[in-house]
């Protein structure tokens, strides 16, 4: 079995439907930068509780996605694990699996939790059939890295 990387950078979401996509667009744009080699990047898709295997064994996991808080498009959050267990259900997901359920499954599996931190970005278009991001979130996507990067310096 191949030893795990002890920060894990997890980007998910439907790369198809516009800015749902945004952590896949960051994962794949951090794969190809010089990072670490204690850092591993992973593009989550839509992978759901399939990511239980990825985050089990980690020291730290850096999960990016789109969050629907009620700001403007582009707003960007930064969220712990405890920060999300009071966020409705609809406003913060894997995709088709609420987070904090995933998080619970975890728990219910005996999986020892990483440090978890969520950065999202408000999206604005996440119906449109679209690989394009919206400007906006276009915009964003260098803050965002920059955020994730931040994230992985306070570990080192």
């Amino acid at each position: 079995m191949v030893e795990k990387k002890p920060i894990l950078v997890l980007g998910v979401g439907n790369l198809v439907l516009t800015d749902e996509g945004v952590g896949v667009h960051v994962a794949q744009r951090m794969q190809e930068m010089d990072l670490p080699s204690h850092v591993e990047v992973v593009d989550g898709g839509t992978m759901g509780l399939d990511l239980l295997d990825d985050i089990e064994g980690r020291k730290k996991v850096i999960i990016v996605d789109t969050v629907k808080g009620g700001g403007p498009p582009g707003t960007l959050y930064r969220m712990t694990i405890d920060d999300i267990e009071d966020i409705p259900k609809s406003r913060v997901s894997l995709h088709d699996i609420d987070m904090t359920d995933v998080f619970k499954l975890a728990d219910l599996f005996e999986i020892e939790k990483p440090d978890i931190v969520i950065i999202g970005i408000e999206p604005k278009d996440m119906e449109s059939a679209s690989m394009e991001l919206s400007p906006e979130i276009e915009a964003q996507i260098p803050k965002v890295i920059e955020l994730v990067k931040k994230e992985i310096s306070e570990l080192e």
